[in-house]
């Protein structure tokens, strides 16, 4: 028995049908079809930018309260044509280790993230305590106590005086080896 040629499919034919398919397939993905745009839900309103981005610096947690502490402390700076340099205290590694440079401008301060300067006759103020999360970059005859004007020299410090021996009336101490054990008493019968 022979089957008739309409229900025989040859397979060339089989083999063009799954050429068409996967041909569809590929104008499926490629192909951009036009998409309905979304409605938005509300529309957005700008954040204002940060305080610590007002004044010139990136948002980062650790200087949340730089603006406000240098504001407290800003009088004690020397400053030179409007700037001052600090550094700023790292609260994890224990150590000044931001440094800043400090504009004057109107209503406020200007800060910006800088390198540790190193700069001769300049040095870091340790006058304002240790409690102070501030240290100011100084000229070396300021830090000392001369206030000496912005671009005149820094005045010589004079070498240190002779020592005087001073003597102190003190109390007679006690010696701090211990004391010999005294002789048993004699037992009683």
């Amino acid at each position: 028995m022979k089957t008739p040629a309409t229900e025989r499919t040859p397979t060339a034919k089989a083999g063009w049908l799954v050429v068409l398919l996967m041909a569809g397939w590929l104008v499926f993905l490629f192909v951009p079809w036009p998409t309905k745009p979304k409605p938005e839900s509300a529309p957005r309103v700008p954040v204002p930018p940060s305080k610590l981005v007002q004044a010139g610096l990136r948002d980062y947690t650790d200087w949340e309260a730089l603006p406000e502490i240098f504001a407290i402390w800003a009088d004690r700076a020397e400053w030179r044509d409007g700037r001052t340099e600090f550094a700023y205290w790292h609260p994890v590694m224990k150590t000044y280790s931001y440094y800043f440079e400090v504009v004057r401008v109107k209503g406020g301060f200007h800060f910006k993230e800088i390198a540790e300067p190193r700069r001769v006759g300049y040095e870091w103020d340790e006058s304002l305590g240790a409690d102070c999360p501030i240290r100011f970059y100084r000229q070396a005859a300021t830090v000392r106590g001369t206030f000496v004007p912005p671009g005149e020299p820094p005045i010589p410090i004079p070498a240190n005086e002779p020592q005087v021996k001073v003597e102190i009336a003190a109390p007679e101490s006690k010696s701090l080896e211990p004391e010999p054990p005294k002789p048993p008493e004699p037992a009683l019968h």
